[in-house]
């Protein structure tokens, strides 16, 4: 619909034409009718603009700009179909082009967020790198005001004029997130006074769907990542669980209860039990450091290595040899793992083997938590205070210098307790107080008499009402082996 103003002015046109008509045709006898054929022209002139401006093509002001609405959906349907922020990007850029029909436009990325990806932090839409460069050092040098995007005349912001000629008018839009910034959008055109605030504000709702669609991606990326996680874990958590021994050794020489315990989905504690010929039982207990899956598959190794190792040696002289004693096993475990263990980890193991018929057992500390016992002649309990270094700290020949065998004759109602430091580690109290040596002492005084489930059950127990309200913050095993005061008859 055309403006009312414009129908107007036809009708004052044709009333002043008519008046001029009349004064001509009134007064054929005068020789200068100025007046009248001055305001004929007048006329003439004014009823051309008027015939030019009604049939020229008009939009409604409240018609909608189909190249807005098709970009805007181009980037909403992005997201649905799980596309990448890269070609969020591209879109951008060349929606925001299209739509202020721009002279050319560049986008600059910020490589720091995590969600970035693509080949380059620089898009560029007919203007070279060098070009955006200069404006580049330029927009630097001499920064808009905070919040004005809108620059109509470059050539009158001081260091622009020489440096990028080609272009008059800029258009500058920060991509901005809720927590990060993903860089600058710039349009430009060659003439002066092209941009209005129109074009800003829909290049404004352009850099915001951007971003939202850039955000929607990342979080549906985060939440496959941790989807995928998750089932990586859970299915290492179940190969681990495998790993740990079900069926106890059971024998009328001895009673076994465990306990294990991982303070994320894996862990890096580890225990294993052997028969050997001679009535003989290897058992064997460590803990990997740091957590998670590393230490997981650490502790997944070294079960390898004890099983390997602890094979019969088929050129041993005599029956006792064929297999190593349990400073031996620590020297070749750990030159097995100076391969596979990174620099910054490290193994405590201990090893027991047990002899059933000598009524004794020979161990090695390699850097583990001291053995805890009770001896049932003379009543009491206490530590082992033998020494021993770590699998991984030393890796050369000299490491087995560092390992030392102590041999122990046991008796019947004899408890030896043997667990990680995420037992005495254990923290209670205000969060800084640890279970401890002294505390774990206690509770097997206080327990000895009982079957080694009932003294494993009666320290949990304890363990779990110290640290009640506390997170577990490492791994925890707990193996309790208590040699029987009835024993079978030598065999004939």
């Amino acid at each position: 619909m055309r403006h009312p103003l414009l129908y107007l002015g036809f009708l004052l046109v044709l009333l002043s034409g008519a008046l001029a008509i009349g004064g001509l045709v009134s007064a054929p006898g005068t020789d200068t009718p100025w007046a009248s054929w001055l305001l004929l022209l007048a006329d003439v002139g004014t009823l051309v603009v008027l015939v030019r401006l009604y049939f020229r093509r008009v939009e409604p002001a409240s018609a909608p700009r189909h190249d807005e609405i098709q970009s805007l959906q181009r980037l909403a349907q992005l997201v649905q179909r799980g596309h990448t922020s890269a070609e969020v990007y591209r879109i951008l850029l060349e929606a925001a082009v299209q739509t202020v029909h721009a002279d050319a436009a560049w986008l600059d990325l910020d490589p720091t967020h995590p969600g970035f990806e693509g080949a380059g932090t620089s898009q560029y839409h007919g203007i070279t790198a060098a070009q955006a460069e200069a404006l580049r050092t330029g927009l630097q040098a001499h920064p808009a005001p905070e919040g004005d995007y809108l620059t109509n005349d470059l050539h009158l912001r001081p260091g622009f004029a020489k440096a990028l000629p080609a272009f008059r008018s800029l258009i500058e839009l920060p991509l901005r997130g809720l927590h990060f910034s993903y860089g600058t959008l710039y349009l430009l055109k060659v003439k002066p006074h092209t941009f209005d605030r129109a074009d800003l504000s829909i290049l404004q709702t352009f850099t915001s769907q951007a971003v939202l669609s850039i955000e929607n991606l990342e979080l549906v990326q985060t939440s496959l990542a941790n989807q995928r996680t998750q089932e990586e874990l859970k299915i290492a958590s179940q190969v681990q669980d495998s790993l740990i021994p079900k069926n106890l050794p059971t024998d009328n020489w001895f009673d076994i209860s465990s306990h294990s315990l991982a303070a994320k989905e894996v862990g890096g504690d580890f225990y294993d039990f052997l028969h050997l010929p001679g009535r003989r039982l290897a058992v064997i207990i460590g803990d990997v450091s740091g957590k998670g899956v590393t230490a997981a598959f650490h502790m997944a190794q070294m079960k390898g290595i004890f099983h390997s190792l602890m094979q019969e040696n088929p050129l041993a002289k005599n029956e006792r040899d064929k297999f190593p004693v349990p400073s031996r096993f620590m020297a070749q475990a750990n030159m097995a793992l100076t391969h596979c263990l990174e620099k910054s980890s490290f193994i405590t193991s201990s090893l027991y083997i047990i002899d059933y018929e000598q009524g004794g057992f020979v161990f090695a500390r390699a850097g583990h938590c001291h053995t805890l016992y009770y001896h049932a002649m003379r009543e009491e309990v206490f530590y082992f205070e033998s020494q021993g270094l770590g699998l991984g700290i030393i890796r050369n020949e000299s490491y087995e210098k560092h390992i030392k065998n102590q041999f122990y004759d046991y008796s019947p109602g004899d408890v030896m307790v043997i667990y990680t430091d995420g037992i005495v580690e254990a923290r209670g109290g205000d969060g800084t107080e640890e279970y401890g040596e002294d505390r774990l002492k206690l509770r097997l005084e206080e327990s000895y008499f009982q079957e080694a489930e009932d003294i494993k059950s009666f320290i949990l127990d304890d363990l779990n009402s110290f640290t009640h309200g506390h997170p577990i913050h490492d791994d925890q095993t707990l193996l309790v082996i208590k040699f029987k005061s009835a024993q079978p008859l030598p065999l004939a």
